[in-house]
């Protein structure tokens, strides 16, 4: 009977005929018969667990002990430090665990990176904002053994880290201010949650009150926490369609799939119609995590919008929905983590007196394997352009394990040690001799052919790991150098200019420049995110598009980006003025002092001699064009 009801179903749909039909048939027929068949007995048969609710079975997977095997399901036990025979490169902890790996692979780590570059790298990375020469100047003067850690304190002391480190987080979180699709609506006061989460960051707000707060903000006392839960509801949104109990199902299967990614660095979305191909994910355990925030989210009404969290409803008795479909609605499920982030063997815990605060408490308790790995991952991959763990969102067990396991799990515990400071880890972190190792190769470096032999990608860390700025920071970096930045903080966003021929393609109204023009040169977290439309820079150097948690950008190289970098409004405004800034010093018009303003060093005597050469009309044209070159080298647009 099942069979011929598919066949049917597929003449319907594919409306085919003759001898093209017959084959898709006959290979229909032979695929449900293959299906049919016993099981391989070579391969192991776990037998299935049923959730029965009237006439609707339901059949689950058992976890085995083959499945809490893998790494990420293992507990976070804090590893002895390793006795390592370049303790001499080694300033901490973090820099143990990398000299043991590349001991072992008749390697040490690279001679530090010069003052200048090492200050460079440290404030993009911390504040997206290249120092200014009066701060490489200080620096390198600055010969107290603890200079380097009074610097980093007060950078991170700076509002301007948390405007710098927000963005991340938007990334995961999905963020932008409208709801997307065909009308693009704009959502009233997004920008707060943006605020939010600077304040938060600035603050250092411990991670699990930051992420308490976006679960379940709303059940505070304190009405500002509630805009915390635009986390769970950032994503896309169609409030006009007809059918608003489907679009609640699209949003609670998303919400799920993202809690799912971001915070426990599992791959959710799929179970959400079939159990995971090849995790120990079912789709009963999708759904019972998905029943955890099922209160939060009312019924919904044509064009109102539902972006935070409203407080526990009375609403429907959550259910397993076959296939993920709306009208295959099965057996009432509890709400529940994943069978497989329970510790050990033990009963699954029920969350039904508060589903969210107990999930958001177990997110945080001893036994949870997944929470304190997945954001220490996190913030070590920002730090260094690529992370411990392949993909940063999957630990499931076909993703690659960490590179440094060991690391990885050090990191862990002391976050957990730390209380779940963030700040206490970006500091261990940006002192590390691992941090501090130069990019590039140095006259001092006799091992530099073996670092690239032996370690081609770079996954032991032997050297830093050179990675391209993201399209944000290299906007705000031209407009410091160039002297325009704005650094007015919070509140609503802006619209700067945009070409005619880019707000051709948006409905009338959708994007109306700012009328304050010291407003158009706002730090790039304040540039208002529009889904249908990216800032054209943000764009080119691949800022995702909000449709999904992101939580590793593209790095492409493309030649738009040369084109947007040399040609576009932006480009040659910000080249005026570096070039005001350059003439009006009082060493105007040294080639010394423009790469100084511009790169924060020295030229050496082959740049010098070009760039003499190349103005000696000494033309505002020439001029012109030396400033928007300067912007347009690698060495701007890269973190050596």
């Amino acid at each position: 009977m099942m069979i011929q009801q598919d066949l049917g179903n597929a003449e319907h749909r594919l409306r085919i005929s003759g001898a093209l039909a017959i084959a898709w048939l006959a290979a229909l027929i032979i695929a449900n018969m293959a299906a049919a068949q016993e099981p391989n007995l070579a391969e192991p048969v776990k037998a299935a667990t049923r959730l029965t609710v009237e006439s609707t079975t339901v059949e689950e997977t058992p976890i085995t002990a083959d499945d809490r095997e893998h790494w990420s399901f293992q507990p976070i036990v804090r590893p002895e430090l390793p006795d390592v025979r370049s303790a001499d490169w080694c300033r901490s902890a973090i820099d143990r665990f990398i000299a043991r790996q590349l001991e072992e692979n008749q390697l040490v780590g690279a001679p530090e990176a010069t003052p200048d570059v090492w200050l460079r790298r440290l404030k993009l990375d911390l504040l997206g904002l290249p120092p200014t020469e009066t701060e490489v100047a200080d620096f390198v003067a600055d010969l107290r053994p603890d200079a380097a850690e009074r610097l980093v304190d007060r950078w991170l002391a700076s509002p301007r880290f948390g405007e710098r480190w927000a963005q991340h987080w938007l990334d995961l979180a999905r963020f932008a201010e409208t709801d997307g699709f065909e009308h693009d609506k704009v959502r009233e006061n997004a920008w707060e949650y943006r605020d939010w989460v600077i304040t938060s960051l600035n603050s250092d707000m411990p991670y699990d009150e930051f992420v308490k707060l976006q679960l379940m903000g709303d059940q505070s006392s304190d009405a500002r926490d509630r805009i915390a839960t635009m986390f769970c509801l950032a994503s896309s949104d169609m409030p006009d369609i007809n059918n608003q109990e489907l679009r609640r199902h699209d949003r609670l299967n998303e919400l799920t799939s993202t809690i799912g990614s971001t915070l426990l660095g599992l791959q959710m979305h799929c179970a959400q119609c079939h159990d995971h191909k090849y995790d120990p994910i079912s789709q009963a355990d999708f759904y019972r995590l998905r029943a955890i925030f099922e209160p939060a989210v009312p019924e919904l009404r044509r064009d109102a919008p539902c972006n935070v969290f409203s407080g526990d409803q009375k609403v429907a008795a959550a259910r397993f929905y076959a296939r993920g479909e709306l009208h295959l609605a099965g057996p009432e499920l509890k709400p529940s983590i994943p069978r497989i982030a329970a510790s050990g063997n033990q009963p699954l815990a029920s969350f039904e007196q508060n589903p969210r605060s107990q999930f958001a408490n177990w997110l945080f308790t001893s036994d949870n394997t997944l929470t304190a790995r997945i954001i220490v991952n996190r913030i070590w991959q920002h730090h260094f352009g690529r992370s411990l763990i392949e993909n940063p969102s999957d630990v499931g067990v076909i993703a690659g394990g960490p590179t440094n396991a060991e690391l990885l799990d050090w990191l862990a515990s002391e976050m957990q040690r730390q209380r779940w400071s963030m700040k206490a880890l970006h500091r261990q972190i940006v002192l590390s001799a691992t941090y501090r190792q130069a990019s590039l190769r140095m006259e001092s470096d006799l091992l530099w052919s073996s670092r690239l032999e032996i370690d081609r990608d770079n996954r032991l860390y032997s050297r830093y790991p050179r990675h391209r700025l993201d399209g944000e920071t290299i906007r705000d970096s031209m407009l410091a150098v160039a002297g325009l930045l704005n650094t007015q903080a919070g509140g609503p966003s802006v619209m700067p200019p945009l070409p005619e021929l880019l707000t051709g393609t948006l409905l009338k109204g959708q994007w109306t420049p700012t009328p304050s023009a010291e407003a158009h040169v706002r730090r790039s977290i304040y540039v208002f995110a529009r889904r249908n439309l990216r800032y054209p820079l943000f764009e080119v150097f691949d800022r995702p598009d909000a449709g999904a948690s992101c939580s590793q950008r593209d790095r492409s190289t493309t030649a738009i980006q040369s084109l947007q970098m040399l040609n576009s409004e932006l480009s040659v405004q910000c080249a005026q003025g570096l070039r005001t800034r350059w003439l009006s010093s009082e060493n105007a018009g040294e080639i010394a002092r423009l790469f100084q303003l511009a790169l924060g060093r020295s030229p050496t005597e082959t740049e010098c001699d070009f760039l003499t050469d190349f103005l000696k009309d000494r033309s505002a044209e020439s001029e012109l064009a030396a400033c928007l070159a300067m912007l347009n080298t690698s060495e701007f647009i890269y973190v050596d």
